[in-house]
C-alpha cells in the first residue's frame, strides 16, 4: 500500500469477547480521486474501493464489511480523525509572460492558501517555479526561480510555519502543457507549492 493510500485508511482496534478485532475504513481522498485497500488476514481477504466502506477482522478472519454513513464516521471516529495528521496539499499560482508577477487571479489564490497553510501544523514546503518555452534555457531557468523565491518571501512574509523550505527552478523543463519552443503557453508559467 502506497503513503498516500495508507494515509487514507483508518485502522481501529475493537474490544470483544471473541478475541482482537480490528476495523479497517476507507477514507476520501482531499482531492475527491479514487483510492482502495485490501486488507489481507491469515484466513481471508477483503478489498475495500468506496469511502467510508469498512470492514472488520477478528481471529484472523475477515468478520463483517459494511459502507458507513460520512455523518456516522464523523461521529464515530471523531477524536481518531482529530488526531491524523494534516493530509499533503499543493497549490498552483500562475504569472504573467516572462516576469515574476502573479497573475491577478493567483494573486487572489496565493492569499486563499497563506490562509489555508497557516492552519496546516508546520510541514515542509517544496516551492517548484516553472517558465514557458521562450527564450533561453538559461533564462527559463533563472525566471523559474525568481518565481520560486518570490512565493517563498510571501510564506516568510506571512509567517507561515514550516519545518523547512525548498525552492526549486525547472525552467521549461517538466511542463503541463508540453508546447513547441517558442509558443506561449499560460499555463506553463507556474510555481507549485507542495505541502507534506
Amino acid at each position: 500500500m502506497n503513503k498516500s493510500l495508507m494515509l487514507a485508511a483508518l485502522t481501529v482496534a475493537l474490544a470483544g469477547c471473541a478475541g482482537p478485532r480490528e476495523r479497517f475504513l476507507l477514507l476520501p481522498q482531499p482531492d475527491g480521486s479514487a483510492s482502495s485497500i485490501v486488507v489481507k488476514t491469515a484466513n481471508g481477504e477483503a478489498a475495500l474501493a468506496t469511502p467510508y466502506a469498512s470492514v472488520e477482522t477478528a481471529g484472523g478472519k475477515v468478520d463483517k464489511t459494511l459502507t458507513l454513513a460520512p455523518d456516522e464516521v464523523e461521529k464515530r471516529y471523531a477524536d481518531v480523525l482529530g488526531s491524523l495528521p494534516a493530509r499533503p496539499r499543493s497549490y498552483d499560482l500562475l504569472f504573467e509572460l516572462g516576469t515574476d508577477r502573479l497573475t491577478p487571479a493567483s494573486q487572489d489564490a496565493l492569499k486563499k492558501a497563506i490562509a489555508e497553510i497557516k492552519d496546516f501544523p508546520a510541514g515542509e514546503f517544496v516551492l517548484i517555479g516553472h517558465a514557458d518555452n521562450i527564450g533561453s534555457e538559461a533564462n527559463n531557468d533563472a525566471l523559474s526561480l525568481r518565481r520560486a523565491r518570490l512565493i517563498e518571501r510571501e510564506l516568510r512574509r506571512a509567517d507561515v510555519r514550516a519545518l523547512s523550505i525548498e525552492v526549486i527552478g525547472k525552467g521549461a523543463r517538466d511542463p503541463r502543457v508540453p508546447q513547441k519552443r517558442g509558443v506561449a503557453e499560460p499555463r506553463n508559467r507556474f510555481v507549485e507549492i507542495k505541502i507534506r
